[in-house]
């Protein structure tokens, strides 16, 4: 019986080296001279954002505690500007911060995705490249106004 199992112990371990030599070989074929290379980007366009075109006054008064907001489309991606150009009032300065921000209408609200708070001033205080579609320009006090103040934003869009 011993000289029996001798031949099939080294039919096994025949079979065992074969299958690793199979292995190596399928492993060596796999990697070749040839170098790694990257993804690369086939596409031929960029996306710019559209400049400004149509420029809107948007002007109101807020109360204290309170916000006003004033909704516009646009048709194209493009930059949208919001310029608070000025503040005043009974017992408002001139000078004083309002919460002025850019979003989309909701209802009775305009629920913003950016926000600053801002004196009035020349030059855009929100800007960025936005999709085509509807937006809202909100304007809030965020706790200095002690009487009513009557405002003035520049909405500029593509």
């Amino acid at each position: 019986m011993k000289q029996q199992s001798r031949p099939l112990q080294k039919n096994m371990i025949r079979l065992h080296v074969f299958t690793a030599l199979i292995a190596a070989l399928v492993l060596c074929v796999g990697c070749g001279d040839d170098s790694p290379t990257s993804p690369t980007d086939t596409s031929t366009s960029s996306t710019t954002a559209a400049a400004p075109t149509i420029s809107e006054e948007f002007s109101s008064t807020v109360l204290v505690g309170g916000s006003k907001f004033y909704s516009f489309t646009t048709s194209t991606y493009g930059t949208i500007n919001l310029t608070l150009t000025s503040v005043g009032g009974n017992f408002v300065p001139s000078t004083v911060m309002l919460g002025l921000g850019i979003g989309q209408p909701s209802g009775t609200d305009c629920v913003t995705t950016t926000t600053v708070n801002t004196a009035a001033g020349s030059s855009a205080q929100v800007t960025g490249a936005y999709s085509a579609g509807v937006y809202c320009a909100k304007v809030s006090d965020i706790g200095n106004l002690y009487a009513p103040a009557s405002f003035n934003v520049t909405i500029a869009y593509p």
